[in-house]
């Protein structure tokens, strides 16, 4: 048994139910992401941008579209200087990239994304789009210092933080995943809900369930059409964990009423027939 899940209390359906839900490769997001389905309201398109247009407050909105993450176009009022100078032949091979990963030839894209890199040194977007290609590779190192390198490219990019987040879930290394997700958070004065969701599942193997549980429904909150299904599975397992049967069912019946990883629904299926058995309902009577 990990050593990250000795402090939980849980059966090893539970332990299914949890690596389903908090285990999910990047990679296997990356299909949400053109259908509108993520933590943000998207119509799943993704029209031209115009990179130095007035009044565009993010030049990236239109790389990010392979990202994981569905990020919301004018998050920012600001946009750095180092974004605004990418040369077109660096933006080129983005797209090469992009496309590539797009039709899961990782080793094609992740040679494009390198020429962009080597192209631009500074483009954050580039070196965010690498470490999310190299992760698909399960290269987690090299994929958390290509994160890492954006954020220190710019401190204030957002996707840098939620791409090292991701992969320290990965990683299972849960303390670390609390870090990239307060420093997300501190970018957002609304909050954002991807950090709240690894912030939520950190703590939740960290066995601090009042903060688990706080973090779960800030993103909850913030997801108004419940686009993203994961969030159902943790809550589940949060109330559950508080002995909660009734809440547990009542989210993972929200989770099945979605689209889903064939591996998390399978899951969240023996999760229920367990909770909905005779026995458990008698367990939570006494």
């Amino acid at each position: 048994m990990e050593a990250a899940y000795k402090l939980l209390r849980i059966s090893p359906l539970f332990l299914l139910l949890a690596m389903a839900v908090s285990v999910t490769p990047v990679s296997a997001q990356k299909k949400q992401v053109s259908t509108g389905v993520g933590l943000y309201a998207r119509d799943g398109t993704y029209p031209d941008v115009t990179y130095d247009a007035p009044g565009n407050t993010n030049p990236d909105a239109n790389e990010e579209k392979c990202f994981p993450w569905n990020l919301p176009d004018a998050r920012a009022t600001t946009v750095s200087v180092t974004r605004l100078k990418i040369p077109p032949a660096a933006r080129a091979e983005y797209e090469k990239a992009c496309d590539a990963f797009n039709k899961d030839k990782f080793k094609e894209a992740e040679q494009h994304s390198r020429a962009a890199s080597d192209k631009f040194q500074d483009y954050s977007a580039g070196w965010v789009m690498l470490g999310v290609i190299l992760e698909a590779q399960h290269k987690a190192q090299e994929a958390l210092d290509a994160c890492s390198h954006a954020a220190t490219i710019d401190a204030a990019y957002l996707p840098a933080y939620l791409c090292s987040a991701e992969i320290s879930v990965r990683n299972r290394q849960w303390e670390q995943v609390l870090h990239f997700s307060d420093l997300a958070l501190g970018l957002q004065s609304a909050g954002d809900p991807y950090a709240c969701y690894y912030r939520a599942t950190a703590y939740l193997h960290l066995n601090n369930l009042i903060e688990a549980k706080k973090s779960a429904l800030e993103a909850l909150a913030i997801d108004v059409y419940s686009h993203e299904p994961r969030l159902f599975l943790l809550l589940a397992e949060i109330y559950e964990r508080e002995g909660d049967n009734a809440g547990a069912i009542a989210q993972l019946h929200q989770f099945l009423k979605h689209p889903t990883d064939r591996h998390q629904e399978e899951a969240a299926k023996q999760f229920l027939a367990k909770l909905e058995s005779p026995r458990a309902s008698v367990a939570t009577t006494h």
